[in-house]
């Protein structure tokens, strides 16, 4: 059985890229939330090594696959010191100190009170929440459980009566190699730590505590060791031990990063403030990679879920003009007041119709027909109610750059008049969707298709951000339409596919024949499941290659496509319109 992101991660490349890294930010915010109860910032660092401070986390933008679960590991680590620490203790260790008259063994303590609370911690997170054992142990594998660590302890190194060898004892004591005689007062401070009790510990006061005494235990020792004591000691603490094993300097090495470990200071691979803007977009916009197999090659899609503001205020993809952008105000407003009379025209879908059976022999008592109650067991009536069958609209709109100026302006105007009837009706939803490529963040183009508009979840202010919509890229027609998910028809719903495009399917080498094949192939199984479709293609004023175009148009779309000229694309609204009116109603 898979355990940790190997359960959920879906991960198919060695380094993440920023989407990725998104991801994994929001998967760890989840994880952190749930494990304490407070939504506490995780962050990627823009300035190297950072300490928890008890109000935020900060993680390493340098993850792959191998390393996932231990940085998830380390984020609940934090998130548990968050929840549990009490940050004024370690804040005021000095004043602790002066009142114990230890003031000189701050540092030590320091560390020692870090490393008590840790254990506290991490057994309590260890018992209560045990869906997250392993990203712990993945965590422990890479700073404590690893075959230096262990060949270190078992080896002739840092058996010297000294704070050196006892800091490494100390912090690697719960190791399953642990020599408890490797030093002559390691036994007490195992017994004074008293691992297998730990929970006895309720708060970080308690841990200061039991740092005092390791760090007492030790220091009475050695301050009071001569020289000859020292040397026979140590002598003694090297019998029988491996003399071979890992070099002192990787051991002291590998020393210093538990030491941070245990300080909170672990290394972490900053990221740049343009990169770290970039990835809370790509998390506020909800940004996807779904792989689609077409023509026979796999390919990436991504697939952009709204169109949030920080996607325009980053640019994402390169493919929205700034908030500053007024061009296509005008637009808007068209499309709106296009919108508001088609409304008039559509009121009816609104209304339930009615109608009553008298004269029935059951049902509910018709009052009226009372007075033949003596003779009669014609008494009950019945009330029908119909209402309009709820139609489901998917536009999916080319957005590459051949669509650049009058043929988008149109396109825009149309689409928004839909967008605003399907805010203003009960039972038309209406799906907008932008088809085409996008600069990603690593370099090069991939399949792009943004969910603009959703009248589900979304509302005006929603439907106006497809202004900001820069219309450039390429054309991957089958691979984005198969990345939409279409409800099929049913009794209680029409869906709809309806499609405006100017060209052929394109992207880098899905194109020609291939291209045109694969796009019919994914109109065909949309077809299947009882999706009507409508599929214009817009022609602009000149257009050389209408022959062949109609020909491959219709091979993908069906014998129906229709070509409607630029100046003629007011035709698809009045489709549409009658579209709408037709009454099919449902009970």
């Amino acid at each position: 059985m898979n355990k940790g992101s190997k359960y959920w991660g879906k991960h198919s490349w060695e380094k993440f890229d920023l989407i990725e890294l998104a991801n994994t930010q929001r998967n760890i915010t989840n994880f952190v939330k749930i494990l304490t109860g407070d939504e506490i910032p995780v962050e990627f660092t823009t300035t190297g090594d950072s300490m928890t401070d008890g109000k935020s986390i900060t993680i390493s933008s340098r993850i792959t696959q191998n390393t996932l679960d231990s940085t998830i590991g380390l984020a609940l680590h934090e998130g548990a010191h968050c929840a549990y620490t009490n940050f004024d203790v370690p804040k005021k260790i000095g004043n602790l100190l002066l009142e114990r008259n230890l003031i000189h063994g701050k540092e030590i303590i320091l560390l020692l009170l870090n490393f008590v609370e840790d254990r506290r911690i991490d057994q309590l997170i260890y018992n209560t929440a045990p869906g997250y054992q392993s990203y712990y142990k993945s965590m422990y594998d890479k700073y404590f459980y690893n075959d230096t660590v262990s060949n270190g302890i078992q080896s002739n190194k840092f058996r010297k009566e000294n704070w050196e060898s006892y800091i490494f004892r100390i912090i690697n004591i719960f190791n399953k190699h642990t020599d408890l005689n490797a030093l002559a007062k390691l036994k007490e401070v195992y017994d004074i730590l008293n691992l297998k009790n730990i929970n006895r510990l309720e708060n970080t006061l308690d841990s200061f505590d039991v740092a005092c005494k390791m760090y007492s235990c030790v220091r009475d020792y050695l301050v009071t060791l001569t020289k000859e004591e020292y040397a026979k000691q140590s002598r003694l603490n090297e019998k029988n031990n491996n003399p071979k094993g890992a070099s002192i300097k990787s051991l002291k090495n590998l020393l210093k990063k538990q030491e941070d470990f245990t300080m909170g200071k672990t290394h972490k691979q900053k990221i740049s403030t343009l990169h770290k803007n970039k990835i809370k977009a790509i998390s506020e916009s909800l940004i996807k990679v779904e792989f689609i197999t077409s023509a026979n090659k796999k390919r990436p899609v991504h697939i952009m879920d709204g169109i949030s503001d920080a996607s325009i205020n980053e640019n994402l993809y390169d493919k929205f003009h700034s908030f500053k952008y007024t061009k296509n105000d005008n637009l808007i407003e068209q499309g709106i007041t296009k919108g508001k009379r088609l409304l008039n025209k559509l009121q009816i879908r609104n209304e339930q119709i009615t109608s009553a059976s008298k004269r029935l022999k059951q049902g509910k008592i018709d009052p009226r027909r009372i007075y033949a109650a003596n003779f009669e067991e014609d008494l009950f009536f019945k009330i029908d109610k119909a209402n309009y069958k709820p139609i489901s609209l998917n536009i999916s709109i080319d957005g590459s750059g051949s669509m650049k100026g009058d043929k988008w302006n149109q396109t825009l105007i149309n689409t928004i008049a839909l967008g605003y009837v399907s805010l203003n009706m009960n039972n038309i939803n209406i799906l907008i969707s932008i088809r085409t490529s996008g600069d990603v963040f690593t370099g090069g183009q991939v399949p792009l298709l943004i969910l603009a508009f959703d009248s589900k979840k979304h509302k005006l202010k929603d439907l106006k951000k497809l202004k900001h919509y820069r219309e450039d890229g390429l054309t991957p027609e089958g691979i984005c339409l198969e990345a939409l998910n279409i409800p099929n028809s049913s009794y209680y719903l029409d869906s709809y596919l309806i499609n405006m495009s100017d060209g052929m399917p394109t992207f880098l080498d899905y194109k020609d024949e291939k291209a045109i094949l694969d796009t019919a192939r994914v109109i065909k199984n949309i077809k299947k499941g009882g999706v009507n479709i409508l599929s214009y293609f817009i022609e602009g004023e000149y257009n050389s290659y209408k022959h062949d175009a109609e020909n491959n148009f219709k091979k993908m779309y069906g014998k129906d496509a229709s070509f409607i000229n630029i100046n003629n694309i007011n035709e698809i609204t009045k489709t549409l319109n009658n579209l709408l009116l037709k009454k099919e109603l449902v009970s």
